[in-house]
């Protein structure tokens, strides 16, 4: 049965969840703006930005509905047990008074949770609030300041805001809510690096610290970055330039060396797991359990071989729990999660697919406990007698969730509507609040009651987007000649003529961890594809074989091999272009970043007939001078697969280029050495090949601020001069 919501800004009964909730595609028809370029990069951020969301109270199914920032300023709308929310719990100015801050957050509301139902902490300049709310009779009080660390510093607050971890001139310090500090490392530097995403942020690491559960263990990542041969990156802002320290660790070469400390926060005593420092491995995806018991996932430097290993609460290594082999490669990302009974919930491809397993305290699987063609991507809540998760289901561009049963007995697929959907858990696992949407629906969110499955609708909203004219969304599928189908999508001018062919932009990425086809509304950052069609162009995408969310060998038919059976799958989607009636084929262009741009140099170097024009952003150029964990896991060494390297690279076929190329790339890329650029741009040279190159200064491997901007509207003015501007009546139908 569906529930109405009523609240301070809507009160009406619902219909229907379908017709009421969601916003329709009809509903865009009547959009009356045009959308250009200089939309996308002016207000992109505002059309776009995202709707309501909900914060969890960490009992019951208590929270706040936080609203959108168009709907006025910053507050909350406490919910009741029907997840209506009926009355407002804070606002951004009573924050400014409880801290007696005047210049705080301004009208917005700064990241914050629940101590509990009538409690709130959030921080602020270096400082952690607990903030009794307001209808409370005690709330006349100030924010009690319950944490402090040195401005400007790296920090983890530990679960029940006992102690927080901090680096302060690149040591580890401890601090108590009792405000005692302890110095637990002395050797920091640029080059012993703490707390840091180690191994270059591969294998999902994200950070350098680990709390266990109740919060009194810390265990923290030590990485030594000295057997990396330093690099020369240069700070060429200065008068003159001067030298920056740093290290680059390629494919082949030496790289860090990783430890693990562990404190007791309660007595600041610390201790090392124990390790062999001559051994040349991955530590990944660390746990930590109440008892001080450390959980580690070893990858060797083939990745070929992992080992899931516990450690003693004293830091002496105990039994191997678990091995995993894979000829190709193998790529932990997540860390256990504890189950109730000492069960250990893992994540394995090894049925061909991401799913989640229940292993025994001995590291023997006991169950499987999600199944189906499909990769789980994300763990939603976990119960003690059932967990929810996230998967595509049978198509792999949409996100639908899921339950699964702890005892293996079954799952369920909760959600049904076509498009992909987001779920956040109330603590007592009774409700979900789902956010969906569809690439013609912005997002919408709503309520469910997990065990009836009844939705409960939410405040409806309008979406700034929707008061423009966007393109015309399709999809469509190609065959490769293995069998593989492979997902595309093309959007193109809103209400274009029939026998009217337009300029075609393939925008490419086509590397790992990357998929771009998606059933779901664009990103604010990806809304200026849709400008560009709206202005005339047909813009297609494309995701080859090698891209994520479609089982393991999927993803391994480009081991060894990278840049060759992704290009022939791109070269598909130009051919299913070619057959279109609204394609001028004579007027196709490429364009990518990263390895979309390594991608745009092998198509315009292996088809250079094929393209007339391409932009490459950033790209790799030669395997052996990119980093070390990502390359060997896709490429081996360079001493293990020389032809490998030797026909993924760019620099032998510089003098194939026929087409007019646009290089630019940042000259403090950290990710991408702008060296790759340099070194293709001198294989030009060498062969009297043209191109024009742009290096944007200062900038790293993503261009942000007025160079992102600057590089669109130049891709744009490349792509006028020479595809042909879209002609008045490939651009009329915006207007």
């Amino acid at each position: 049965m569906i529930r109405g919501m009523c609240s301070p800004l809507a009160h009406r009964a619902c219909s229907t969840l379908l017709l009421a909730l969601f916003v329709s595609a009809a509903s865009l028809v009547a959009q009356q703006q045009p959308l250009t370029l200089e939309t996308a990069l002016t207000r992109g951020a505002t059309l776009l930005r995202p709707s309501t969301r909900v914060v969890w109270s960490p009992t019951g199914h208590g929270g706040a509905l936080i609203l959108a920032p168009e709907q006025g300023p910053g507050f909350a709308l406490r919910l009741d047990d029907s997840m209506a929310a009926k009355e407002p719990l804070f606002s951004a100015s009573d924050l400014r008074r409880a801290t007696g801050v005047v210049s705080i957050y301004g009208k917005r509301l700064p990241p914050w949770s629940f101590v509990d139902d009538d409690t709130i902490r959030f921080e602020h300049e270096a400082v952690l609030y607990h903030w009794q709310l307001p209808g409370n009779a005690r709330t006349r009080r100030k924010a009690a300041r319950m944490l402090h660390w040195p401005a400007g510093s790296q920090r983890t607050i530990a679960p029940g805001d006992g102690h927080a971890a901090y680096l302060h001139d690149g040591d580890l310090w401890l601090t108590s809510s009792g405000g005692d500090r302890r110095r637990l490392t002395h050797d920091g530097s640029a080059d012993i690096v703490y707390c840091g995403a180690a191994h270059r942020a591969e294998f999902g690491i994200t950070t350098g610290w680990f709390w266990s559960p109740s919060g009194r263990y810390l265990a923290f990542s030590r990485e030594d970055l000295r057997p990396i041969a330093p690099y020369p990156y240069q700070d060429l802002g200065a008068i003159p330039p001067r030298p920056v320290h740093g290290r680059y660790p390629m494919a082949g070469r030496a790289h860090s060396r990783v430890t693990i400390g562990v404190c007791d926060a309660t007595t600041g005593a610390t201790h090392w797991l124990e390790h062999d420092p001559a051994a040349d491995v991955y530590w990944t995806n660390l746990a930590v359990r109440d008892d001080g018991a450390v959980f580690v996932v070893h990858v060797n430097r083939g990745q070929d071989h992992l080992e899931l290993v516990r450690y003693e609460p004293d830091g002496k290594k105990g039994p191997v729990l678990l091995r995993e082999f894979d000829a190709e490669w193998i790529e932990p990302e997540h860390p256990v999660t504890f189950l109730p009974a000492g069960e250990l919930l893992w994540w394995s491809s090894r049925d061909g697919y991401r799913h989640l397993y229940a292993l025994g305290p001995d590291g023997k699987v006991r169950r499987q406990l999600t199944k189906g063609e499909f990769d789980v991507q994300r763990l939603i809540a976990l119960g003690d007698e059932a967990l929810w998760f996230e998967a595509s289901g049978d198509d792999p561009r949409e996100r639908h969730v899921f339950t699964a049963a702890l005892d293996g007995s079954g799952q369920e697929q909760l959600t049904s509507l076509r498009g992909c959907h987001r779920a956040t858990v109330s603590a007592d696992l009774e409700f979900a609040h789902i956010t969906w949407s569809s690439v013609e629906s912005p997002p919408s969110s709503y309520f469910v009651e997990l065990d009836s499955r009844d939705p409960i609708q939410q405040v409806a909203q309008k979406h700034p987007i929707t008061d423009y004219r966007l393109p015309e969304h399709r999809f469509f599928d190609v065959q490769t000649k293995t069998g593989d189908k492979l997902h595309g999508e093309v959007y193109l001018p809103p209400g274009r003529q029939p026998d009217q062919r337009h300029p075609v932009l393939l925008y490419v990425y086509g590397g790992p961890h990357a998929q771009l086809v998606k059933n779901e509304f664009s990103t604010a950052r990806g809304l200026w594809l849709q400008a560009l069609a709206a202005e005339g162009y047909v813009v297609c995408r494309l995701d080859n074989r090698g891209t994520p969310n479609r089982g393991i060998e999927f993803e391994q038919r480009i081991f060894r091999r990278l840049g060759t059976v992704e290009v022939d799958d791109q070269l598909l989607a130009v051919k299913w272009l070619k057959q279109q009636p609204f394609v001028d084929p004579d007027r196709i262009a490429v364009h990518g970043w990263s390895f979309g741009g390594y991608m745009t140099l092998r198509l315009m170097l292996l088809a250079p007939e094929t393209f007339a024009c391409g932009i490459s952003g950033a790209p790799v150029t030669d395997w052996a001078m990119y980093e070390t964990g990502y390359t060997e896991r896709y490429m081996d060494t360079p001493d293990e697969n020389p032809e490998g390297y030797e026909l993924s690279s760019c620099l032998p076929l510089a003098g194939e280029l026929q087409r007019p190329l646009l290089l630019v790339h940042g000259t403090d890329d950290r990710t991408v050495m702008w060296s790759h650029t340099l070194r293709f741009v001198e294989q030009c040279i060498e062969h009297g090949t043209d191109l024009e190159y742009l290096p944007y200064p200062g900038q790293l491997h993503g261009l942000r601020g007025n160079h992102r901007a600057d590089f669109l509207r130049r891709l744009r003015r490349f792509l006028h001069r020479h595809l042909g501007a879209p002609t008045a009546a490939e651009a009329a139908t915006n207007k």
